[in-house]
């Protein structure tokens, strides 16, 4: 039995793996940032400083190279901790590159699904203009996804990438972070905020 037993976690550990690697694989074909000409960059806030980072370079470099209009950082309000993530990027992204005109930020969004879901309130398709997801590629993923469950008519979503690492524990992490923000967003809307109240922080409890 034990034997057994070992034998079916070594299986589901392999599983597991391929999995994971068969996922950043495919997300990584997401990336495209040869396509791009012109539009709003979205840079989706996260507390790793040089992930974030990372996002902030990608999006400056397309802002000179001329192929993005302007950036907006997205997400990161942490009431409970009196801390707005989305500024924090927005101001380091203009000290950066003295491109303050250009640059700005959601503070109200608290995370991916508030961040997108106040985009598709507040833009249409007859905004000039597209639209630009700039994050990790398999968060990316889930961002479009997101994004295009919202009714109305949004300007289509593109995706730009900045260069990872390729730190396997690192991959890993992130795919089973995914995982668990995929299955948050299939969830019952009042479970999905009981939840993200709990982690992120309530405005009202604040």
């Amino acid at each position: 039995m034990i034997r057994r037993i070992r034998t079916l976690l070594i299986w589901l550990v392999m599983a597991d793996l391929v999995a994971t690697l068969l996922f950043w694989g495919a997300t990584r074909l997401s990336d495209q940032t040869g396509k791009l000409s012109g539009g709003r960059g979205i840079i989706f806030y996260t507390d790793n400083a040089a992930d974030a980072s990372a996002r902030i370079d990608k999006g400056l470099a397309l802002l000179k190279a001329g192929k993005l209009d302007q950036l907006k950082m997205v997400g990161g309000h942490r009431p409970q901790e009196g801390r707005l993530g989305s500024q924090e990027m927005a101001l380091l992204a203009a000290r950066r590159s003295g491109e303050a005109a250009r640059i700005s930020a959601d503070v109200e969004s608290r995370d991916t699904i508030s961040g997108l879901e106040t985009l598709a309130n507040t833009t249409s398709a007859a905004d000039s203009g597209k639209i630009v997801f700039i994050s990790n590629c398999m968060h990316v993923l889930r961002a479009k996804a997101i994004y295009a469950s919202h009714p109305g008519d949004q300007p289509k979503a593109f995706a730009a990438c900045p260069r990872g690492g390729y730190n396997p524990l690192d991959i890993w992490r992130r795919a089973h972070y995914e995982a668990g923000a995929w299955a948050l967003f299939l969830m019952p809307e009042s479970w999905r905020d009981a939840i993200i109240d709990r982690l992120r922080g309530d405005e009202e409890g604040a």
